[in-house]
């Protein structure tokens, strides 16, 4: 007599029929019903449904940090950690819920026969409060944690691939706000994941159709505004949408692979435009996370770099902090191989991370940008005032040049030459602009600034 996952197979042939009957309705880690077999579960229970005029719901969960326990400690306590959140999840259901497992850390819940939300609610606060309770079996520090979105058949809506699509949207929501949440879904959910498709269908055919280009706001010194480089900065003009937010388009290019392919694109352009600067200007490229630990980025970056005959020295790579830790290891091995292409590193958005300090010292970096948010008000803000000033006396004890991100006004750049900040970038010292506007920046050994800021400039350097 065999036993596999609580499944009696008895006799041999027998036996084999029900191991290949089990293989193909559960999940292999977690012993729990897979994605195939719980969707024909929700057909059925949609189509009794529909028929007794009865509602039921959907809940799509995922651990939280599940990733990082995959990072840290390996894909083995991976499936240890799926399995003990599998059973706590299971010993919360009642007779007649369904648990399966879809892929991943995502588990769904089938909840037939509700009367009303209020039901489901309280079936979250059991599961959340069970998943989170007592310590980990697998020696993991602290406890886990679930996020939950739910979808409602048949106010949300009226077949199984809208309702688990609405479910999961949901879900994202949720991990949107913090560890442990939930959410119901909404019509404007609903409307943005309409647009979201819409754009998603839309970017496929921007680059093919001429509708991107590139800006470029100019790096300076602070007391003379003389220019040193620029940041390339994608822009997308619409033929109706007219001009799509960065912040809109980004996102959901990062969330598939055409992130790869626009982000061949933009640095493959700079390139090419920074190679006809008569100056020696440096072009700064921001590099998404998806790009970061792609094994072929370096060898992208080389054969760019030949192409566009652009010395590798004037190409700046930009990564987050949150690029960094999405995969470390392979994060480090990809900036390794472009330091020795000859390319200078820079990490952005520096502060806004988990980890800057430990990140500054492990990761090969030539740079520090400080993030916007911490320049803002910088001269009235005390506590943000100590931060920047730390930051940058550490990236001096660290020998890391550190440029000044987001300066708009007279007083924040008074602050910074106060405090021996030498470079920085923001509208005081330039928006950014189309390439067709920087030839004097980049052609002439002069500094055409607006009057205005060339004012503001000499003002704030005398003081």
């Amino acid at each position: 007599m065999t036993y596999v996952a609580g499944v009696v197979l008895t006799g041999i042939g027998a036996g084999m029929g029900i191991r290949d009957r089990w293989s193909r309705t559960r999940d292999l880690v977690t012993g729990l019903e897979n994605r195939a077999n719980f969707i024909d579960r929700v057909d059925r229970e949609i189509t009794g449904h529909q028929a007794r005029s009865q509602k039921l719901a959907i809940l799509c969960h995922d651990i939280d940090g599940f990733k990082n326990i995959n990072d840290l400690y390996g894909h083995t306590t991976g499936d240890h950690a799926l399995r003990e959140v599998a059973g706590k999840l299971s010993a919360t259901l009642s007779r007649g819920q369904t648990l399966a497992r879809l892929g991943g850390d995502e588990f769904a819940i089938l909840m037939p026969n509700i009367e009303s939300p209020t039901e489901v609610r309280l079936l979250v606060e059991r599961l959340q409060r069970n998943v989170s309770a007592g310590t980990s079996e697998i020696g993991l520090p602290g406890s886990n944690s679930v996020s939950v979105g739910i979808a409602l058949y048949p106010s949300d809506a009226s077949d199984r691939a809208e309702l688990l699509t609405y479910a999961d949207t949901a879900l994202h929501r949720a991990k949107d706000e913090e560890s442990g949440s939930c959410r119901f879904f909404d019509p404007v959910m609903g409307q943005q994941l309409r647009d979201r498709r819409a754009i998603e269908e839309d970017l496929a055919k921007a680059i093919h159709d001429g509708q991107f280009h590139l800006v470029y706001q100019p790096q300076a010194k602070i007391r003379t505004g003389e220019i040193t480089g620029f940041e390339a900065l994608l822009r997308w003009t619409h033929p109706t949408r007219g001009d799509v937010s960065p912040g809109l388009f980004i996102p959901i290019a990062e969330e598939s692979s055409f992130i790869l392919t626009l982000g061949e694109w933009v640095l493959r352009n700079a390139c090419q435009e920074a190679a006809t600067w008569k100056r020696p200007l440096t072009v700064a490229v921001n590099v998404s996370a998806r790009q970061l630990i792609d094994t072929g980025l370096a060898d992208l970056v080389r054969n760019v770099l030949a192409e566009s005959n652009l010395p590798p020295s004037r190409l700046e790579i930009e990564v987050t902090e949150t690029a960094l830790i999405s995969d470390p290891n392979r994060a480090l091995q990809t900036l390794n191989k472009l330091k020795s292409l000859g390319v200078t590193i820079a990490m952005d958005d520096f502060g806004t991370g988990y980890s800057s300090l430990s990140n500054v010292r492990e990761f090969p970096l030539d740079k520090i940008k400080i993030d916007r948010s911490f320049i803002k008000s910088v001269h009235a803000n005390k506590q943000t005032a100590s931060i920047v000033r730390a930051i940058r006396l550490l990236c001096h004890g660290l020998g890391l040049p550190v440029i000044a991100e987001g300066v708009e006004t007279a007083d924040e750049l008074n602050f910074l030459i106060k405090e021996g900040f030498t470079d920085a970038q923001g509208y005081l010292l330039g928006p950014p602009v189309p390439v067709s506007k920087i030839a004097a920046f980049a052609y002439d050994n002069v500094i055409p600034l607006p009057n205005t800021r060339v004012r503001v400039l000499s003002e704030v350097a005398a003081q």
